[in-house]
């Protein structure tokens, strides 16, 4: 019972993360955002790591793929917080669902694996709920298509998540997830702040208000560090598919407070397509009992 409570902790974080990046980008850049959250979020995570007393040694032919790997993490992040700043925390929260219908499309593709009519049907459901989510409802509008710019990046940072967690999976069954993790976010970290120190006013971000400053504390220590933490352990106590379910939860929990505190609009179609998105992943995955990864 207390690991349940504690995976549906996780993911109602993961699901306010949105709703707290939102906050900070309108003081910070997407660019200032991600590496401010890395450098306050990592050291968290290392602390954790030691005291679990976890290697950092890894084997010669899992370094090429682990560098991929952090490169693909990189532009993930990029994309999703650039897309957050121009598009709703409620719709982020439901279109990121759409990872695990991605996921299989791509070992379908690179790892040769088997799409039957339960998927196929799966993602179909999920594609018309997207195209709900992006279009808004109106179908015919191609201006109102194009103009759903922030909606198409976060689109894309669920595919280059997906990526990710494909050129990474061998990696994290061979070492703890908790140091993969760690490992391929670092250079994320190097790159932004190395951008920062030649682009960003510190002035301004040093002046940054309260309001955005602990949003972007909650964002490093607990929805990074402390949430993957909890995460892994609830893991390693009921398995992944167990807990994977839980993370059906994280777009209501955007939802719930993405519309009162920020006051984002929540019509019809946007109910109706992130339901369509949620039963298309559920449909394809009923009789799954693999890993489900999750969106960091």
């Amino acid at each position: 019972m207390l690991t349940r409570l504690l995976l549906l902790f996780t993911v109602t974080i993961w699901g306010w993360s949105f709703v707290a990046a939102k906050i900070c980008l309108d003081y910070l850049t997407p660019v200032e955002l991600l590496g401010l959250r890395l450098l306050v979020g990592l050291p968290i995570l290392l602390i954790i790591i030691l005291v679990k007393g976890i290697s950092f040694k890894f084997d010669k032919p899992l370094r090429l793929r682990m560098l991929a790997g952090s490169a693909i993490l990189t532009v993930h992040f990029l994309l999703q917080v650039t897309g957050l700043k121009y598009t709703s925390a409620t719709n982020t929260g439901w279109i990121i669902a759409i990872i695990p219908l991605v996921l299989v499309v791509l070992s379908c593709i690179f790892l040769k694996e088997k799409i039957g009519r339960r998927e196929i049907f799966g993602i179909a459901v999920a594609t018309i709920g997207i195209v709900l989510l992006i279009s808004r409802g109106d179908i015919s509008s191609i201006g109102g298509w194009l103009s759903s710019y922030g909606d198409w990046l976060i689109l894309a940072s669920a595919h280059t998540w997906a990526i990710y967690t494909v050129i990474t999976r061998d990696i994290s069954r061979a070492r703890p997830p908790l140091i993969v993790t760690f490992v391929l976010m670092v250079p994320a970290l190097f790159v932004t702040l190395i951008y920062m120190a030649f682009t960003s006013d510190w002035n301004r971000i040093v002046a940054v208000p309260a309001k955005p400053l602990v949003a972007l504390l909650f964002l490093g220590v607990i929805a990074l560090a402390l949430a993957h933490w909890f995460w892994q352990e609830g893991i390693s106590t009921i398995g992944a598919y167990k807990s994977g379910t839980f993370l059906y939860l994280e777009p209501i929990a955007t939802t719930c407070l993405a519309v009162p505190l920020l006051n984002e609009s929540f019509g019809i179609y946007t109910a109706v397509g992130g339901i369509l998105v949620l039963a298309g992943v559920y449909w394809a995955q009923r009789r799954q009992r693999h890993s489900v990864e999750r969106d960091c």
